[in-house]
């Protein structure tokens, strides 16, 4: 595990309180009113700039909602009025880029539903061909976010279909509340396939590991990443990841 890793002490604490509220409001939206107005757009824009990590990269562009209705599409949730989005793009081959990448993008995400907009992580079902966005040479579209103001607003609390909490983490009843809180956080997150694929194991009363089977969910171990950093607020603590980008670990300081 290497303790260096950037998410410390990348984001500034102070600006992330609205961002752990747009996270109990966040829910996968995709059915829009309309693409985001003047002043909504250009706030995402300095938001892809200033929240993407190391080795990761966030562009926004412009479609139609067929960009988001794959050749299966009758197999998948359908997408309505689809008009703006972000693709969220790794930078290099390294495995913490893929995870920082993941982190990034859902910070992004919750600033536009801070915003007042809504959003969706597509990580696999969108016609790659009518993307339109030039990417450098060994960068690689991580996902796309469908991004607009929503048809409805979602009803208080959100009710999500989500893995029971003893599934993501056996030992959710041996944890302090600072590692409940981050449990609880996580099970909200979203994941680029909807397979909510994290595992958190308690290592002690001040670490716990959050961890992913498969190099392909790195992206769903960063999204994981942010929600745990956000659930901390205020609370000082380490985060180390894995050379292979799978397993990240928090530890209480």
């Amino acid at each position: 595990m290497a303790g260096n890793w950037r998410l410390n002490g990348f984001y500034d604490a102070t600006k992330l309180t609205g961002l752990f509220e747009a996270a109990q409001r966040r829910e996968s939206c995709r059915a829009f009113a309309a693409a985001p107005d003047t002043q909504q757009w250009n706030a995402l824009l300095a938001a892809a700039d200033e929240l993407a990590m190391p080795g990761a990269r966030i562009a926004l562009g412009m479609c139609d909602n067929s960009l988001f209705q794959p050749a299966l599409g009758s197999l998948f949730v359908k997408f309505e009025n689809v008009q703006r989005f972000a693709a969220v793009i790794v930078t290099d081959g390294q495995p913490r880029s893929a995870v920082n990448a993941g982190v990034s993008g859902e910070m992004f995400l919750l600033r536009a539903v801070e915003l007042g907009l809504g959003g969706c992580w597509v990580s696999g079902t969108y016609r790659r061909g009518q993307v339109g966005l030039k990417t450098q040479d060994g960068e690689r579209i991580a996902a796309l976010i469908a991004l607009g103001r929503p048809r409805k607003l979602p009803s208080l609390p959100i009710r999500r279909k989500r893995k029971d909490i003893f599934a993501l983490c056996p030992q959710f009843d041996a944890l302090n509340s600072a590692f409940k809180e981050i449990a609880q956080y996580v099970q909200i997150a979203p994941s680029g396939m909807n397979l909510q694929p994290w595992r958190i194991k308690r290592i002690n009363e001040n670490a716990v590991t959050v961890s992913v089977g498969l190099p392909a969910q790195r992206l769903d171990l960063g999204i994981a990443m942010c929600h745990a950093l956000l659930a901390l607020g205020s609370t000082p603590a380490l985060f180390s990841l894995s050379e292979d980008g799978q397993t990240a670990t928090v530890e209480l300081l």
